[in-house]
């Protein structure tokens, strides 16, 4: 089984992924890390509010890539290829649609989140520098999404991560070059990010090409039709309310930290960013999960897609001790890296056994993710999520929040144990209905 076709196949994926997951929260880590080594806390405060709120925004927007994927596995699955190239059309139809709706609503956008997050003023200015500046790689962001979904889909898995490697390595040296060079500080990485995501819609869409060449394109543009986005949009429908759902845990984190005070702010950005590494990484076996799986099922190959569910379950539990541990030895040296404040790493000192954890807890539910993605089953991936965010995240966060003031703690404690409690429920809730599929 070691050495199994299977697992190569899975590997061939997962692997390449995990290197490209891996490297994306970069453009938030880099920055953030930059800011860190400036004088300044409220620098760092205000980028990481402001970059919750983009984060939010083009994760809210999430299923672009995931139901891309799904669906085009099955299609492939089918060897169904104008299905694939019509799969890919409506996606970026809809993230070119979605992105100039954000564009012209962006002030209210940002009076929004600072209205919620009640941070003091000087963090308000600094996000609102960098929000002006990144908020216009809305676009590339989200075509982004669609052009990844399709590519993965088709298994080119490799030219994905030398793009995202690609982009993370144009985002530090201009980051760099524009901050100590130019001392532009907070503008100099809203501008090395942006330029960053542009030069990695350039990359995906040459890849792309490669592949539309073989496929047709000028048919599907020729027969296209309102009435073909049906079943992509009931797809997304659910998997936006689900990701809507995630958001406003997430969000809610960051907005309760700021109202905390700024040194929680700061070091639950710092944290996040150890989060983010969790779930890209398991986020690259998941990712292998959703090609096989929806290939699996398309086909309608039983035996196979039980294959690969177990598969992808020991190669997350492994990766999701490998975290644990790194975590555990080195969690105050990566702390230290992105940040020489001394309020903000003791802070982050403070709760950082809960990301020493998280990858355990965590783990179910991004694998099951992948697979219900590749089953193109949004309905239970919804569900899923309104019971352990709405049932769950809020009323343990508010009782926690209850507790911490009544014994004096830090009110932190209760945002990451709800976090963990949501992860948990999340696992739990999608393994009691893959029973149906295996």
């Amino acid at each position: 089984m070691l050495f199994s076709p299977s697992l190569k196949a899975y590997l061939a994926i997962a692997l390449p992924m995990i290197v490209s997951n891996i490297t994306t929260p970069l453009l938030g880590i880099v920055d953030t890390s930059i800011l860190g080594h400036l004088p300044h806390a409220h620098l760092l405060a205000g980028v990481a509010l402001a970059n919750t709120v983009i984060t939010a925004i083009v994760w809210m927007f999430g299923f672009l890539r995931m139901s891309t994927t799904g669906l085009t596995a099955q299609a492939i699955g089918k060897n169904n290829s104008q299905q694939t190239t019509q799969l890919l059309v409506q996606g970026l139809s809809i993230a070119l649609l979605v992105s100039g709706l954000l564009l012209l609503i962006q002030p209210w956008l940002l009076q929004g989140a600072l209205w919620f997050a009640q941070a003091d003023e000087k963090v308000n200015q600094a996000a609102s520098v960098y929000f002006a500046i990144r908020i216009y790689a809305i676009p590339a962001s989200l075509i982004n999404l669609v052009l990844v979904g399709w590519l993965l889909a088709h298994g080119k898995t490799k030219a994905i991560m030398l793009a995202q490697i690609g982009i993370n390595l144009v985002n530090v040296v201009l980051d760099l070059v524009l901050v100590y060079g130019f001392d532009l500080a907070v503008s100099g990485v809203a501008w090395a990010s942006l330029t960053a995501e542009y030069f990695g819609l350039t990359i995906y869409l040459l890849v792309g090409n490669k592949t539309l060449v073989k496929t047709h394109l000028p048919k599907v543009i020729q027969q296209i039709q309102l009435s073909n986005f049906n079943h992509f949009l009931a797809v997304n429908r659910d998997i936006l309310i689900r990701t809507l759902v995630l958001e406003s845990a997430l969000v809610f984190l960051t907005f309760q930290g700021a109202r905390i005070g700024v040194d929680v702010l700061a070091a639950n950005a710092l944290l996040m960013n150890f989060l983010l590494l969790i779930s890209l990484g398991l986020d690259g076996i998941a990712y292998a999960a959703e090609v096989q799986i929806g290939k699996s099922y398309g086909a309608q190959d039983r035996t196979k897609l039980k294959q690969n569910y177990l598969l992808g379950m020991r190669l997350s539990v492994g990766l999701a001790l490998v975290y644990c541990i790194v975590f555990a030895l080195f969690d105050q040296q990566i702390i230290a890296l992105m940040t020489d404040i001394d309020s903000i790493k003791t802070t982050a000192n403070t709760f950082s056994f809960y990301i020493i954890l998280l990858p355990l807890t965590a783990v179910w539910c991004f694998l099951l993710d992948g697979v219900f993605i590749g089953l193109a089953d949004s309905k239970s991936m919804r569900n899923s999520m309104l019971v352990s965010v709405i049932v769950v995240f809020f009323p343990v966060w508010f009782i926690g929040n209850q507790l911490a003031l009544a014994y004096e703690l830090n009110q932190n404690h209760a945002l990451w144990v709800a976090i963990h409690a949501m992860m948990l429920t999340r696992g739990i809730t999608l393994a009691r209905k893959i029973t149906v599929y295996i």
